[in-house]
């Protein structure tokens, strides 16, 4: 028996010092090759000393082990010590495995395996102790902070699981190191409500400490950091207001000289990346208080901590749908951006620097707000000074996009003429060599929406909305002669809504205008729903039955629209290389087919699309 503990022993010594030496994979290899030694050793002493006869191992029903004609040494039976030195063993597998990036089969069931240990220790009745569930619970914990997507769940779920197993036993309490260990799994987890749990461990945390049941309960610094840090990564509407709650409760214990905990810059920067993700419309009027307590305890911000909240000001405009707390944000938004710019003007090593991403959120949240057209100034100058500034601030697709809609919703009867004029420069830095301002689809819709706006600019000169109508025609005709961008269906029904706007309601002309169009759009092949009740709705019943009607041949008793006019709709057809165009009535609705129907169920099989399925196998 000595001879035994002796090698397990032995062999749990090797690991650690492998360990200590070394973390690459190689070093993985051997650590995992000795815990499959241990693993092997206990699995004997279990077949000599007859403990498998009347209860066999599970190890001895996969392999088909038979023992039947072994002689018993009762004196071999392994004890708690053997059982926690093999689970021991495959945690720091685990963690070699992680820390040398070697993965295979064996090392992603190592949890499972140390796992079923422990349920034959307590099949057996062995003695279980505290290093027996937190071996487990660590070799479990260690997959889920690989961050494998199906492993990482499964694997949080059972060290949750096997710390409930051990507040369930009466002979022993869990310590903070095994809360701790499962606050760290939940913060990694990728699971859904990962947060939440990862919150609960630390609420449990705070009570315990609370009640004096063991003072080392106090959740440190960095418990606290994990906890904010999963709000962070978390995809949940709630997930900013818990953030700053957590925030909150820490900064009022400090307060209150219950801790000695103080929150930190990056418990600051946890909170308001979560606020920046966030599509809560009033989220942003958190950020006064945040950046006033930060003051307050002499935590300066950095570029992230400025850029999250520029970001959460800019979804607040655009999310907001009151018009005043819209205009505010975006006012917010600049004073953030002017701060950070004194800020970085004081010191040449200063930590806050305004980047491409500051000024690019304060001109879209300018492009939101309906402020005049000196809003819309304001976001070319902030555009300027990025064209001649130096590579952090160099301008993207953004920048240029959303000075074209501060343009485009500026109220200004030229404002369409100034959204050309960025286009145009937007053009030209891309021909020097900026790959990040290449002009796509949405740039040159930007033009047209403003070209649409002149109708409900004050004024309402006829010759300017004749000359914005122009200007959208020859945009889709540029979009047409350029290399990399093409018209796509919601370019011509921006088209269409540009005639609609821009010409008398009932004029021949509009209608001319509108069959030009419809016809421009059908010979590209790109005539969808939108744009056939778009078109149907704003002519007459003879023009319609003239240009659609008339031509459109029957599928199964309905008539149809040419296949041709569809031709550039098409959708991916299951085990096939090709497209099938949607065959769409001369009223607007897409005449189902098992192709059609097949492809509509596969893409509201996508994540995005799951919410509409009402019912039903996923």
């Amino acid at each position: 028996m000595e001879s035994y503990t002796s090698y397990l022993t032995a062999l749990l010594t090797h690991q650690k010092q492998l360990q200590l030496d070394r973390s690459d994979r190689e070093a993985a290899i051997r650590i995992l090759s000795l815990a499959e030694k241990a693993h092997n050793l206990l699995v004997h002493m279990e077949e000599f000393s007859g403990v498998s006869d009347t209860q066999q191992s599970f190890i001895m029903k996969l392999s088909g082990t038979n023992n039947k004609s072994r002689i018993r040494q009762p004196a071999l039976r392994p004890t708690s010590f053997h059982y926690d030195t093999v689970i021991e063993s495959f945690a720091n597998a685990t963690t070699a495995a992680q820390e040398g990036q070697y993965t295979t089969h064996f090392t992603m069931n190592a949890p499972y395996i140390a796992q079923r240990w422990l349920q034959r220790m307590e099949t057996l009745q062995e003695p279980t102790t505290l290093n027996s569930y937190y071996h487990v619970m660590k070799a479990c914990s260690v997959i889920a902070m690989m961050n494998q997507p199906l492993s990482s769940s499964k694997s949080s779920i059972l060290t949750q699981a096997i710390f409930d197993k051990l507040k369930q036993n009466p002979n022993l309490t869990a310590s903070v190191r095994e809360y701790r260990l499962l606050l760290q799994t939940w913060s990694c987890s990728n699971c859904k409500d990962s947060a939440y749990k990862a919150t609960g461990v630390w609420m449990s945390m705070q009570r315990a400490f609370r009640r004096g049941e063991d003072q080392s309960m106090e959740p440190t610094l960095e418990d606290g950091k994990m906890v904010l840090r999963a709000w962070s990564r978390a995809i949940n509407k709630h997930s900013a207001r818990r953030a700053n709650s957590v925030l909150t409760e820490m900064q009022k214990k400090y307060n209150g000289k219950t801790t000695t905990v103080q929150p930190d810059l990056d418990c600051y920067r946890y909170v308001l990346s979560a606020m920046s993700k966030s599509k809560v419309p009033d989220i942003a009027a958190s950020i006064p208080n945040l950046f006033k307590s930060m003051e307050d305890n002499q935590i300066f911000p950095d570029t992230e901590c400025f850029d999250c909240a520029i970001q959460t000001l800019t979804n607040c405009t655009r999310n907001s749908t009151k018009e005043n707390e819209a205009v505010e944000y975006s006012k917010m938004a600049e004073k953030m951006l002017i701060q950070m710019e004194k800020e970085s003007e004081r010191s040449s090593v200063s930590v806050v620097k305004p980047s491409s991403k500051s000024y690019t959120n304060v001109i879209q949240a300018l492009g939101v707000v309906r402020r005049g057209k000196s809003s819309a100034e304001k976001a070319a100058a902030l555009l300027k000074r990025m064209e001649g500034g130096d590579e952090s601030i160099r301008p993207t697709r953004d920048s240029y996009v959303g000075v074209m809609n501060a343009f485009g919703s500026c109220g200004s009867e030229d404002g369409f003429i100034s959204a050309n004029e960025i286009l145009q420069r937007m053009i030209s830095q891309h021909s020097n060599g900026n790959e990040s301002v290449r002009p796509d689809a949405c740039s040159y819709h930007a033009v047209i929406r403003a070209c649409s706006q002149v109708a409900t600019s004050g004024g309402k000169n006829p010759e300017r909305q004749k000359e914005a109508l122009v200007l959208a025609i020859s945009t889709v005709q540029d979009m047409k002669k350029s290399d990399h961008v093409h018209p796509n269906t919601k370019s011509y029904l921006l088209l269409l809504q540009c005639c609609i706007n821009l010409l008398p309601e009932g004029s021949t002309e509009r209608e001319k205008a509108l069959c030009s169009v419809f016809r421009s759009c059908a010979k590209d092949g790109l005539v969808g729903q939108p744009i056939l009740r778009e078109f149907q709705s704003n002519v007459s019943a003879e023009v319609y039955h003239r240009e659609v009607v008339s031509i459109a041949p029957y599928f199964e008793e309905v008539r149809i629209i040419p296949e041709k006019w569809t031709r550039n709709l098409g959708y991916s057809v299951r085990g096939s290389s090709g497209k099938m165009s949607p065959i769409i009535s001369v009223t607007g609705a897409v005449v189902s087919t098992t192709a059609y129907n097949d492809y509509r169920m596969r893409r509201r099989r996508l994540k995005k699309g799951k919410m509409l399925l009402q019912g039903g196998r996923i």
